[in-house]
């Protein structure tokens, strides 16, 4: 099959979980012998380059920074840039991994025939918290409505997009790999690394509400160190964060940035827990690649998170809040199930339930759940003379 993945943004510039996957995915189904291109975009020229047996397309961008502050998010100009190329290239399939991009492919379709699957890896804010022009979720809804096959990470967004939208999803879980993601059994319990490989500048990730948490995780366990691995944090976001621990122990709070591809199962490995403090979480894959390595996971009891950390032998659970809106406000209820966290990667049988908790989530399992989609889709096409 000729397969296309679209999105706005590549795992080699933006290291967040869709963007993971994408690569993974393309990676997966070039290794089963299809013809994957991945289009997206990047700044300056464009560039083509073929990596681990697909194609990468990143086309210039056609936005700015500066745009973000009109409303003008990096997804919305990725319309007219997948536009272009879905109507270009020819294709058997396509699967979208933002609203911009399927809305996109939903009019291409009207032209080439090809059908395609919005993956819905996120969902509309519940509150507002940035400012972001809206057309009140028309393009959203046609992506949703048109799509030939809607992809759900996991039954939050699937029930989401039952309720505003009149369609329910097919849930399919983004696989973690599991030969990258290896178990772990080395960790430090006498300072134990707590890990947070969320993007902190975003409210909803729960960073002010982690900071006092640590503040009482140290007064119980004072080698305990806080790391955060995520893209890099101006000092206008880690400044304010830093201010909420105790000045004694801020030495003890690390800003490490991306790294590099290979270094985030290494990390996940060496930490005692880590944790995911954040809220809407529509699946959540860093939460699967570190129960891979053996670590448990600290998350909150909101969105996708409670799926997935169903079993208390793999992590703990904390209520958000009675006034959480955008972010989580329970510190105490956060640092006690960091603490309840730490004292269950001390215990020698958790690194092994929590590799086997995710073996549902492997390539091996949901790897052929995709392969069959797109065949079901490519044979759905009409025929052109």
């Amino acid at each position: 099959m000729r397969i296309a993945i679209t999105h706005p943004t590549t795992f080699d510039r933006v290291r967040r979980g869709t963007e993971r996957f994408v690569h993974e995915l393309a990676t997966y189904m070039a290794g089963r012998g299809h013809s994957v291109r991945v289009v997206a975009c990047k700044s300056g020229p464009r560039e083509e380059a073929v990596i681990q047996g697909y194609v990468q397309d990143s086309h210039r961008r056609m936005w700015h920074p500066a745009l973000e502050k009109l409303g003008v998010l990096e997804a919305y100009s990725f319309l007219f840039t997948s536009m272009r190329e879905l109507l270009a290239q020819r294709f058997d399939v396509v699967q979208c991994c933002s609203f911009t991009d399927a809305f996109a492919a939903s009019l291409a379709r009207a032209w080439t025939g090809v059908p395609y699957a919005f993956f819905v890896n996120g969902l509309p804010p519940r509150v507002p918290y940035f400012r972001s022009l809206t057309a009140k979720g028309s393009l959203f809804r046609r992506a949703v409505r048109e799509a030939d096959e809607l992809i759900a990470l996991s039954g939050y967004v699937s029930r989401y997009c039952g309720q505003r939208f009149g369609r329910e999803g097919r849930i399919l879980a983004p696989p973690v790999d599991l030969d990258a993601f290896r178990l772990s059994t080395q960790r430090d319990h006498a300072n134990p690394m707590i890990l947070c490989a969320a993007d902190l500048s975003d409210r909803r990730k729960g960073g002010d509400v982690l900071m006092r948490a640590f503040n009482l995780v140290k007064e119980a366990v004072p080698g305990a160190r806080l790391e955060i691995w995520s893209r890099a944090l101006p000092e206008q976001v880690t400044g304010p964060l830093l201010s909420l621990v105790k000045p004694a122990w801020r030495e003890h709070v690390s800003f490490l940035g991306p790294g590099e591809i290979g270094d985030l199962p290494a990390v996940y490995g060496r930490a005692a827990v880590s944790v995911l403090p954040s809220m809407w979480e529509a699946f959540g894959l860093v939460i699967i690649e570190s129960l891979a390595t053996g670590t448990p996971v600290v998350g909150t009891r909101d969105g996708a998170i409670p799926s997935i950390l169903d079993d208390s032998a793999v992590g703990r659970l904390f209520e958000p809040g009675a006034n959480a809106t955008v972010a989580p406000t329970n510190a105490a209820g956060l640092g006690q199930a960091l603490l309840e966290a730490l004292a269950l990667s001390r215990m020698p049988e958790t690194a092994q339930r929590c590799r086997d908790h995710v073996e549902r989530y492997s390539w091996k399992i949901i790897g052929p759940q995709y392969e069959e989609l797109y065949r079901g889709l490519a044979a759905s096409r009409p025929t052109r003379e």
